[in-house]
C-alpha cells in the first residue's frame, strides 16, 4: 500500500508533470521557432546548460548496479528436507533390527540363511533371542558371531564390518546378561544412537558439509553416556555409535532458490537511490562534455530543451498552469480522496491534457470558416470526467477548458461555448444505470450544444452576417457533440483499463448475468446464485434509500459468495435432497471451511479481474463477524471455548455500500430460515431485521462504515420493504399440493 508522503509526492510529481504537458501543448507549433538543442545521452552535449532551480534526480544506473551488487552479495538460503531426517532414522533402526534378528537361534528344520530366518519384529525378535538363549541353550544355540554379522552386512548397510562386529557382539553380551537377570543396554545404546543423529540433523547438514561431519564424528567421538554399560565397553560403544551415526548420516538442508530470490530482492528493493542534487545555477553538463542519463533527464526535466519564446507564449504557459493549479486546489479542497491517489491525480491529469490539445483544433479547423470552430469537443472532457469521476469533478473541467480555449483561440464565443460545453453531459449521465441511457445521454447532449452554439454566435458573432453564421454554429455545435460523444465512449474504456478506474459502465457488465463470474457461481452454485441475486436486489434497494451507490452495492452483492463455488456442497442454500456433511464435520473443521470462501472469492477474483471496490464485498461481507451455529455448537462439548476461533477472518466495511451488502447478506439468509419455519409477517420481518442490524451494530461491525443510525433507519425500512415484497402471500390453487399443518 502507498504511503500518505508517498502518495503526495507522487501527486506533485504528476502535477508537475501535467503542468507541463498542458504547457507544450498550448504553445508549441504556435509560431517559427528556433530548433531545441540536440541532447543525447553518450554524445557531447551541444551547449552548457545551467539549473533554473533546486531539484533531486534519481540516477537510475548508478542505483541498479547498487542492487545487483546486493543481489550478488546475498547469501544462499537453505531449507530443510524432513525425508532425509526420515531416512536416517529408518535406517538405523533396521540397522539395530537386523542386529537382534540376527542373534535368533535358527531351528535345524528351518533355512540356514540367517536374513531370511525371521520376518518378526524388534521386540519379537528380542524377546524370542531371550527365551530362546534362556530355555533352550543347549539344543538351540544362538549363531555364530560371524554368522551374525555376515547376516547383518548382507541387510545393505554401509556401516564397515568392524562396526557391525562391535554391535553385533555388544548385544550378544547383553544377551548373556539379560540369562542372569543384569541389566540390558542394548535398547539404551539404540536410543543414544537416534538421539546423536537427530541432535546432527537438527542443527542442519548441507551436501558439501557431510562429508566433514562425517569425518569429525569419526576422528573425535561425542562423549556418550549409556547407565548400566560396563566401564570396558564404553569407548568401544561410543567408537561403534559415532562410526553407524556417521555412515548413515545424510545431508537435510538443500538450496532454497525461491528464498534465495526474494532475499535478493528484498536486499536490493532496500538499497537506497543514488541521487545527483542540482541546486539553482548549478552547471547540469557543460558543453563538450559528454551527457549522461541522469543529466539528459534534468535537461528535460527542467524544460531546457523548448526554444525560448516571447513574453506571449511566456504568458500562455503561466495562464496553462494556473488553470491546472486551480484544478488541483479546487480538487484538494474538494475531494482530497483523488488528490491522495496519484493513479486519480494521473488520470485528471490525461484529461487536462486532453482538454489543451482540444482547445487547439478550432485553429485548425477554422482556416476558411470561423464557425467550424464549434466542432470543438468539450463535450468530451464533461462527458469522460462525470463517468470516470463525479459531477463536481466534471464540473471543475469547465474552468480549464474554457481557460485554454481562451488562450488558444482569443475567441470569447467559443471560450463561452467550452464551458458550456463541458457541463452540458455532466446532467445526462450522471444517474445513468444502463448503456442505452448512456447513448441517449450522448444525443441529448448533442442535441442541447446546437442551440449553445447558435446562442455564443449570436451574441459574439459579426453583424452582417449574423443569420448565417448562427446556423453554421449551430451545425457545427451539433456534429462536434456527435463525434465527440463517439470518441468519448471510445477513450472511456482505454481510460478504464489503463487507469482502473470502476465506472457506471464497469459496473453495468459486472451486473450482466452473462458474466464469466456470475455464470460460474450459476453452475456451480446454484442456490448461492439465487441467494446472490437476491442479496443484490436488496443492496441496490437499500443503497438508493440511503443516496448511497445502488450499481456498487448491487455488483458487490452478486460477487460476495463467489469463493462457495469452490466446495459448494457445504453451504446450506446448495443441499438439496443431500444430507448435511458439516453433521459429521467438528465445529471447528466447519468454521474453517466457512471462513475459507472469503480467501477462496478473493482469489477468484483476481482471476476474473474483478476492480477492487467490488472484490471488498467478499472481504467486508462478513467483517470479523461471529459465526453464531458453530461456535453454539462447539460450546455443547466445550464450554470454556474460545469464539474467536469462530470469527471470520475478513474486515469490516469501509464503506456505506459494503457495509448495506453485509446487512442484506446477514438479513437475506435470516430471512429464509424464518420462511422454513414460519410464513413470514412484515412484523416478524421487521422485528428480524432489528434484530441482525442491532446484532452487526452491538459487535461493532459497522463501525468504519460511516453509516448514520438515520442510514440505519432507512436501510431498514428498505429491507423490510424488499422482503415483504419477496415473501408476499401466495393462493393455494386447488389440486395442488400444500404444506402439512400441524
Amino acid at each position: 500500500m502507498t504511503s500518505p508522503w508517498r502518495s503526495t509526492v507522487l501527486t506533485i510529481l504528476v502535477l508537475a508533470v501535467t503542468v507541463v504537458a498542458v504547457a507544450l501543448s498550448l504553445v508549441v507549433g504556435k509560431a517559427a521557432a528556433e530548433p531545441a538543442p540536440d541532447v543525447t545521452i553518450g554524445r557531447p552535449a551541444p551547449e552548457t546548460f545551467i539549473a533554473p532551480r533546486f531539484e533531486i534526480f534519481v540516477d537510475e544506473e548508478a542505483t541498479e548496479d547498487n542492487r545487483d551488487s546486493a543481489r550478488l552479495n546475498t547469501a544462499v538460503q537453505f531449507k530443510r528436507n524432513p525425508e532425509s531426517a526420515n531416512q536416517v532414522t529408518v535406517r538405523l533402526l533396521g540397522f539395530f533390527q537386523a542386529v537382534r534378528s540376527a542373534a535368533v537361534p535358527i531351528p535345524p528344520a528351518e533355512s540356514a540363511d540367517p536374513i531370511a530366518s525371521t520376518s518378526t519384529t524388534v521386540a519379537e525378535s528380542e524377546e524370542a533371542a531371550q527365551e530362546t538363549t534362556t530355555t533352550t541353550t543347549t539344543t538351540l544355540p544362538r549363531p555364530e558371531e560371524a554368522v551374525q554379522v555376515e547376516s547383518v552386512q548382507a541387510s545393505g548397510f554401509l556401516v564397515l564390518g568392524d562396526v557391525v562386529e562391535d554391535f553385533v557382539s555388544i548385544y550378544n553380551r547383553d544377551l548373556d546378561r539379560a540369562l542372569v537377570e543384569e541389566p540390558v543396554v542394548f535398547g539404551t545404546i539404540e536410543d543414544e544412537t537416534l538421539d546423536l543423529a537427530n541432535q546432527l540433523l537438527a542443527d542442519g547438514i548441507k551436501e558439501v558439509d557431510l562429508a566433514e561431519v562425517r569425518q569429525t564424528l569419526v576422528a573425535d567421538p561425542p562423549f556418550i553416556f549409556v547407565a548400566g554399560l560396563p566401564e570396558e565397553e564404553r569407548d568401544v560403544v561410543q567408537s561403534a555409535i559415532s562410526r553407524l551415526v556417521a555412515a548413515e548420516l545424510r545431508s537435510n538442508l538443500e538450496r532454497d532458490d525461491t528464498a534465495t530470490d526474494a532475499l535478493q530482492e528484498s536486499n536490493a528493493s532496500a538499497v537506497t537511490d543514488v541521487t545527483i542534487v542540482f541546486r539553482e545555477n548549478d552547471t547540469i553538463v557543460s558543453r563538450g562534455e559528454l551527457v549522461s542519463t541522469v543529466q539528459e533527464e534534468a535537461i528535460v526535466f527542467y524544460d531546457l530543451l523548448v526554444p525560448e519564446e516571447g513574453p506571449r507564449y511566456l504568458a500562455t504557459t503561466v495562464l496553462g498552469a494556473l488553470a491546472v493549479l486551480l484544478a488541483a486546489f479546487f480538487l484538494w479542497r474538494v475531494a482530497p480522496s483523488q488528490w491522495s491517489e496519484p493513479r486519480h491525480f494521473a488520470l485528471l491529469g490525461v484529461l487536462l491534457v486532453l482538454a489543451a490539445l482540444s482547445a487547439r483544433i478550432p485553429e485548425i479547423v477554422s482556416a476558411e470558416t470561423s464557425q467550424a470552430g464549434y466542432v470543438l469537443p468539450a463535450m468530451v472532457l464533461g462527458y469522460l470526467a462525470a463517468i470516470l469521476f463525479d459531477p463536481r469533478t466534471a464540473t471543475l473541467m469547465a474552468i480549464p477548458v474554457a481557460f485554454f480555449t481562451g488562450i488558444a483561440t482569443g475567441d470569447p464565443g467559443l471560450t463561452v461555448f467550452a464551458a458550456g460545453a463541458t457541463v452540458t453531459p455532466i446532467a445526462f449521465v450522471s444517474s445513468v444505470s444502463s448503456r442505452r441511457e448512456l447513448r441517449v445521454a450522448v444525443a441529448l447532449s448533442a442535441v442541447t450544444l446546437a442551440p449553445l452554439g447558435a446562442a455564443s454566435e449570436w451574441m459574439f458573432g459579426t453583424v452582417e452576417t449574423m443569420g448565417r453564421d448562427v446556423l453554421a454554429a449551430a451545425g457545427f455545435a451539433f456534429l462536434g457533440g456527435v463525434v465527440g460523444g463517439l470518441v468519448a465512449q471510445g477513450l472511456l474504456s482505454f481510460l478504464e483499463n489503463i487507469f482502473r478506474v470502476t465506472t457506471t459502465l464497469t459496473l453495468l457488465d459486472l451486473t450482466d448475468r452473462n458474466h464469466p463470474a456470475l455464470r460460474l457461481i450459476e453452475e456451480e452454485a446454484p442456490g448461492t446464485f439465487n441467494h446472490c441475486i437476491l442479496v443484490g436486489t436488496m443492496a441496490g434497494k437499500a443503497a438508493r434509500a440511503i443516496g448511497a451507490d445502488p450499481l456498487l452495492a448491487q455488483a458487490a452483492a452478486y460477487y460476495h459468495d463467489l469463493g462457495k463455488t469452490e466446495k459448494p456442497g457445504y453451504f446450506i442454500e446448495n443441499q438439496f435432497g443431500v444430507s448435511n456433511p458439516h453433521d459429521e464435520l467438528p465445529p471447528e473443521e466447519s468454521a474453517e471451511i466457512v471462513r475459507g470462501h472469503v480467501l477462496d472469492g478473493l482469489r477468484l477474483a483476481r482471476q476474473f479481474r474483478l476492480p477492487k471496490e467490488v472484490s471488498d464485498g467478499i472481504r467486508m461481507h462478513h467483517g470479523t463477524g461471529l459465526m453464531r451455529f458453530f461456535y453454539h455448537k462447539a460450546l455443547e462439548d466445550d464450554p470454556a471455548v474460545d469464539p474467536e476461533l469462530f470469527r471470520h477472518r475478513g474486515t469490516k466495511p469501509n464503506r456505506k455500500e459494503m457495509a448495506i451488502v453485509m446487512l442484506c447478506d446477514a438479513v437475506e439468509g435470516a430471512a429464509r430460515a424464518l420462511a422454513q419455519r414460519e410464513d413470514p409477517s412484515p412484523d416478524s420481518l421487521r422485528k428480524l431485521v432489528e434484530s441482525i442490524v442491532g446484532e452487526k451494530v452491538d459487535d461493532g461491525q459497522l463501525d468504519e462504515s460511516a453509516l448514520t443510525f438515520g442510514d440505519l433507519t432507512r436501510v431498514k425500512d428498505a429491507l423490510v420493504e424488499a422482503l415483504v415484497g419477496y415473501y408476499h402471500a401466495r393462493i393455494h390453487y386447488p389440486g395442488f399440493p400444500q404444506a402439512a399443518t400441524t
